[in-house]
This record gives C-alpha cells, sequence and structure tokens, in this order.
C-alpha cells in the first residue's frame, strides 16, 4: 500500500511540472518585406495587380483575370485608403459603406477622416502601395500582411462593434422556389479554371468557361460583376458560384443607396453556392420617367424570387480608433 503522504507529493511534483510549461506559440503575423507607400503623383492611373476587393467588384470581369496574390508582389497605384483597409480586413459591401459613408441609420459613426474615405463633395487622398511577401500567400493571407502594413505605416488602430439597426431582410417571395434567374451552381461548371493548350505549353491558357442557364455570367467564380446588359451597364450584374449572403450583403452596392437605403441580410434559408443574372431599368431621369427602386424590386421578384422585408437586426461594423497618414520610406 502506497503511503499516505505520497500524494501530496506527487500533486505537487505534478502542479510544479505545469507551472514549467511554456503556454502555446501565437504564430506571427505575417508581414511584406520592406513595403513602400507613398501618396499618388498627380495623373498617375489607378491600377492594382490584386483584386482588392471582396467579392462585389463593380465592373466587367476579363477571362484572364485570375484573382490571385500575385506571387505574393503586390503594386497598387492611385488608390484610396478605404480600399486598402476594405481589402485588409475583408469587408462586405455594408460595412464598406458604413465606413466610407456612415449611411445607414442606427449605426455608430466609423471615426474615418475624410482624407481615408473622401465623401460626397471631397476626394479621398491617394496611395501607391509595393511591397512583396517571402513567400506565395494566398489572397486571404495577404490580407493579413496588409492589416501589419496599416498598423505599421499608417498607425491604424480599429475595433469591430456591433448594433441593432433598420434593415431588409432578403427573402423568397414563395418559400423553396427560387425565381428562373437564381440556380443552385451546377458542378460541371469549371468557372475559370485553366484548360492546359498543347499547341502553346508555355503560353497561359485561357480559361474555359461553361454557358448558363441563367444568362451571361461573370467568368470567375465567387464574385458580382457587371455583365452584358440591353440597358445601361449599371442596371446588369451577375454571379457565379456565389453565396447569397455576399448577394444581400453586396445589394445596396449594386444599386446606388437610394434604391436600398438599408443594410441587406440573407434570410433565405437557401443555403450552398448559386448563379444569378439580374436585370433592371436603371434611370437618371425623374420618377415620372423611371422609379429604379420600383424597376429593382420589380427585377429581383420576377427574376429571382426574392424580396426585401423591413426588419431590424444586429450589424457588425468597423470603427476607426486613431489613423494617421503615413510615415516616410
Amino acid at each position: 500500500m502506497r503511503p499516505p503522504h505520497s500524494i501530496p507529493v506527487l500533486l505537487l511534483a505534478a502542479t510544479s511540472l505545469c507551472a514549467q510549461q511554456s503556454p502555446p506559440a501565437i504564430p506571427p503575423i505575417p508581414t511584406f518585406d520592406v513595403p513602400s507607400v507613398r501618396p499618388t503623383k498627380p495623373g498617375s492611373p489607378q491600377h492594382t495587380n490584386v483584386p482588392l476587393d471582396t467579392g462585389n467588384v463593380y465592373s466587367t470581369i476579363s477571362p484572364d483575370d485570375a484573382r490571385t496574390a500575385a506571387g505574393g508582389y503586390l503594386i497598387a497605384t492611385h488608390q484610396p485608403l478605404w480600399r486598402y483597409i476594405s481589402f485588409a480586413y475583408k469587408l462586405s459591401g455594408t460595412q464598406e459603406l458604413a465606413l466610407r459613408l456612415n449611411y445607414f441609420s442606427g449605426l455608430p459613426k466609423s471615426g474615418a477622416p475624410a482624407w481615408v474615405t473622401g465623401g460626397f463633395d471631397v476626394s479621398a487622398d491617394a496611395f501607391d502601395i509595393s511591397a512583396r511577401a517571402s513567400s506565395n500567400p494566398t489572397l486571404d493571407q495577404m490580407r493579413l500582411m496588409m492589416q501589419a502594413l496599416l498598423a505599421d505605416r499608417f498607425h491604424l488602430v480599429l475595433h469591430h462593434q456591433t448594433a441593432e439597426a433598420p434593415i431588409f431582410a432578403l427573402v423568397l417571395v414563395h418559400p423553396g422556389v427560387p425565381g428562373p434567374n437564381l440556380r443552385p451552381h451546377p458542378a460541371s461548371d469549371t468557372c475559370a479554371t485553366p484548360t492546359p493548350q498543347p499547341d502553346q505549353p508555355a503560353a497561359p491558357a485561357k480559361p474555359q468557361v461553361s454557358p448558363s442557364a441563367v444568362g451571361d455570367l461573370p467568368p470567375v467564380c465567387g464574385l458580382i460583376a457587371h455583365i452584358p446588359s440591353s440597358n445601361s451597364p449599371q442596371s446588369a450584374f451577375g454571379g457565379r458560384r456565389i453565396p447569397l449572403t455576399l448577394l444581400a450583403t453586396s445589394l445596396p452596392t449594386m444599386t446606388g443607396m437610394a434604391t436600398i437605403s438599408r443594410p441587406v441580410i440573407d434570410q433565405t434559408g437557401l443555403t450552398g453556392l448559386y448563379d444569378f443574372t439580374l436585370h433592371w431599368a436603371f434611370s437618371t431621369a425623374d420618377t415620372e420617367n423611371g422609379d429604379n427602386a420600383a424597376s429593382f424590386r420589380e427585377a429581383l421578384k420576377n427574376q429571382l424570387g426574392l424580396e426585401l422585408k423591413p426588419a431590424r437586426a444586429p450589424i457588425d461594423i468597423l470603427i476607426i480608433d486613431h489613423i494617421e497618414r503615413p510615415s516616410e520610406n
């Protein structure tokens, strides 16, 4: 039989061993190697070799657009700081509008100064950033690198905050029945996966873009972009292999805030990934000749089988606590 005094000794030894163990190591935040940050020179073109968006690109997309982190080499010119912040923190369309314009009622002010965001009557300061990673990062890893760059060079300090606000819930008009222009993404669609060309082995292959039952789609998966339309280009959008959460949060930026004045949250109950096309009559004329909001809602109902219902819900946004113009290179 074990002596009675041995039990406390064993417990003391185990406690001592635990106290000597180091806490688990926290992986270092990835950073760029010696990045360059400069104010944009007058007349410089706006360009970036890495997509500084989170899925809503506001333009047409070429099949050649690789949508990659460019091997870790970032070259961006004439970009407002809010775009770098949106990329770094992967902001939704709702979060981007809250950061830039403090537009939605019921939400706290973002705290971002005008030189960061611009406004209706003032332009944001623009910056050129070039930087290289020591590895071959993914886009999401490059976002972390941009976070570290913004903290180091712009002394950016921020936090997330959630507040309940008026929203529109995106719901199905008829439960379980999407419209004709909203369909599950077929597994047979390879999106923009390149197919090797045997007669040109050294050249980049052109992506094979599968046709869609809902009409012309962006050739690249995972984003919403302009598509051809018989109306104004501003009134035709499509998405290939997207979650409906992306469609919902992108609606105010797709349509213009006068058309959708609240954040939109997906409450369709549809999971998985979808293809969609949406066309509506966009007009800059007065309401007697064209009502953009009514035209959009009619198209949303007839083409996608969706509608917007007023509600309230918690919305997560980004609050800027501190930011400065960049330090010298």
